[in-house]
């Protein structure tokens, strides 16, 4: 009897499988059919109320996309689209009705951008009709003036092994013999807190050209060491440039950069970047930026800064979706103060890379690490140690995001940074771990 009670289980799983199948493509093809029956509101509600079994499945996320969109739930089908996209990159379909939800939605750049890869696809000759349509509506809107805006949150928490950037050892030899660094200047741990916000704005003046304003501000704050907080504030503004491939952005940048709640430096800078598309998988940028550093406490530090680099993006064909970035920089700084010994301290020559990607474990959970080398190298003699200084940065980040909605992100993060140089007082080791929420509105 035992193989008649194995055959019978066997026959209750299978049929319950059956059932189950069979009812998950019941409710799809319902929606379908509410939808293609236009009515769109009972489409959208009874998606609504299948979100969390189907959500992921690509032929749901499609259906449920568009009856969101249409029923006025357009920040829903729009996430649900990128869902597919994120794992089908060329479903030109998908593709273009993200393109419609952007349009409605008034974010006119985002939805050039992808009517732009649609019509690099070459497709058939009434989507490129309807896609001119959409282009002529943009410039209307964007001619229109319609003022844009966008804000976000963030709060996080973490551990610092060495919240100063300072060597462990308290030895060093100089050029007049052995000396001894004291307790304050080691490297010290600490948990933190971190907040941070923001805001943005683009109005357009005409087609294709919009004036900019960004606000950020952030504080870090330690447990037991207040005397190594961190506060920045930042603010930019300038023009955009946007055309069916590429954007140039072009603006002024000040930031107030506190240490233990004082006012530390400040910077005054002039940025430029551009950004091409050669194709929907590659973007291609270079940037450029001329500061003026000035130190509060510690004037002989002000200083000239340019620094200039490009960077390479490109998104790859495959069930994990991976990004390659990559960029290269490299620049100057000189000392305003003419004295050698500001000369010593300040005068060097910068470059480095990064490298890095990003893998899509499922529409809600991203990867990414990167990887970044620095060199510097010191134009003059060192006054103490006699030598020319030479330090090398070496950063490793690993990073994990999980996005339950468009608004929210959770990030942690471990990131390892090692600091080489030739003089034994600037090498120090650092490890961060940490975690962080924010929402975007």
């Amino acid at each position: 009897m035992k193989w008649l009670r194995s055959c019978f289980i066997i026959t209750c799983a299978l049929t319950f499988s059956i059932s189950l199948a069979y009812a998950e493509g019941n409710f799809i093809n319902e929606i379908k059919k509410l939808y293609n029956t236009a009515q769109t509101n009972e489409a959208y509600e009874l998606a609504e109320k299948h979100l969390l079994e189907a959500e992921g499945d690509p032929t749901f996320d499609y259906i449920y996309g568009l009856a969101a969109i249409d029923s006025g739930h357009i920040s829903q089908g729009l996430f649900a689209l990128e869902r597919i996209l994120m794992l089908h990159p060329n479903d030109q379909r998908v593709r273009l009705e993200l393109a419609r939800g952007y349009f409605l939605l008034e974010q006119y750049d985002r939805a050039r951008r992808e009517f732009t890869k649609v019509l690099n696809s070459d497709p058939p000759a009434e989507v490129k009709v309807n896609i001119s349509q959409f282009m002529d509506a943009i410039r209307l809107g964007e001619a229109g003036y319609k003022t844009t805006t966008g804000m976000y949150m963030e709060l996080g928490i973490g551990y610092d092994t060495n919240v100063s950037s300072a060597p462990s050892s308290a030895s060093y030899t100089d050029g007049f013999g052995i000396g001894t660094l004291n307790d304050a200047s080691l490297s010290m741990d600490d948990s933190y807190f971190s907040f941070a916000t923001g805001a943005s704005i683009n109005h357009p003046l005409e087609p294709g050209v919009s004036l900019f304003g960004d606000v950020k501000i952030s504080q870090r704050s330690h447990e037991d060491i207040s005397e190594f907080d961190i506060g920045i504030f930042d603010i930019q503004s300038g023009l955009l440039f946007s055309g069916e491939q590429g954007r140039f952005k072009i603006g002024m940048e000040w930031q107030n950069y506190e240490v233990g709640h004082d006012r530390y430096r400040e910077m005054l800078a002039i940025n430029g970047e551009l950004s091409w598309q050669p194709d929907t998988q590659t973007q291609l940028t270079g940037f450029l930026q001329l500061a003026d550093m000035k130190f509060l406490t510690e004037e002989y530090r002000n200083s000239w800064q340019q620094l200039g680099g490009a960077g390479f993006q490109h998104i790859f064909a495959g069930a994990l979706q991976p990004v390659l970035i990559a960029s290269l920089y490299g620049g100057a700084e000189r000392a305003k103060d003419d004295l050698a010994f500001a000369k010593s301290k300040i005068n060097r020559n910068i470059y480095g890379f990064s490298i890095g990607s990003q893998l899509t474990i499922n529409p809600k959970l991203s990867l990414d690490f990167t990887v970044q080398l620095q060199k510097s190298r010191y134009q003059e003699d060192n006054q103490f140690f006699l030598i020319k200084r030479k330090d090398e940065y070496r950063n490793y980040s690993l990073g994990m995001t999980y996005r339950p909605d468009r608004r929210w992100a959770v990030h942690s993060n471990l990131d390892y940074t090692k600091s080489s140089s030739n003089i034994e007082i600037y090498r120090y080791d650092r490890t961060q771990i940490g975690m962080s929420v924010r929402y975007e509105y």
